[in-house]
């Protein structure tokens, strides 16, 4: 499964949390042979479980960032299917855009003729106040591009649909730039 498709993040969870319990019964494995072998910890061996604790160290924090995300639900799937472009590639899922402060989660965005609508579902706070810094933080995230897309966020899968369904065909001049762009949303985030 590639970025940008539904069902995208649980396998991505999933995939790393098969990793870290691997990665864990690796250095739980490595310190009881270390142990067992040469009756102490205080052997050169002990390096090799210690050396597997970093990736396992960073897979913790990748699934800790994650875990919070919430994909879209089955019915806001199927309402999304009013889309006339629905089955277009300008309908991304699971999308973040990561920054300093964390990760934010889209669960749905569409990329298409100009136009950036990300659908947030998550919940406002100190570091996300309203739409306003959501908006400010997506611009941001895109500021290096060449063309300035016009963002748009919707809190709920409704307005989202209603915002949807007025972006119109791609013109001509957009399509390449629409397809960059969602290469690079796919660039920013997990």
């Amino acid at each position: 499964m590639e970025k940008g498709q539904h069902g995208y993040m649980n396998r991505h969870k999933r995939n790393v949390l098969i990793s870290i319990i691997v990665l864990g019964l690796f250095v739980i494995a490595g310190v009881f042979f270390t142990v067992v072998m040469f009756d102490t910890r205080k052997s050169i061996f002990i390096v090799i479980p210690i050396l597997v604790a970093l990736p396992l160290a960073k897979q913790l924090v990748a699934y800790i960032m994650c875990a919070g995300f919430r994909e879209l639900s089955d019915e806001e799937y199927s309402k999304l299917k009013k889309l006339s472009y629905f089955e277009d590639p300008s309908v991304v899922y699971d999308v973040s855009v990561s920054r300093y402060e964390g990760i934010v989660y889209f669960p749905v965005a569409v990329i298409r003729d100009g136009r950036m609508l990300f659908y947030y579902n998550g919940d406002f706070g100190k570091k996300i106040k309203d739409e306003a810094s959501l908006k400010k933080i997506i611009t941001e995230a895109f500021a290096d591009q060449k063309k300035q897309y016009v963002v748009i966020v919707a809190t709920d899968i409704d307005s989202f649909i209603s915002k949807a369904g007025k972006i119109k065909a791609p013109a001509e001049e957009f399509i390449g730039a629409d397809e960059r762009m969602r290469e690079r949303l796919f660039e920013l985030g997990i």
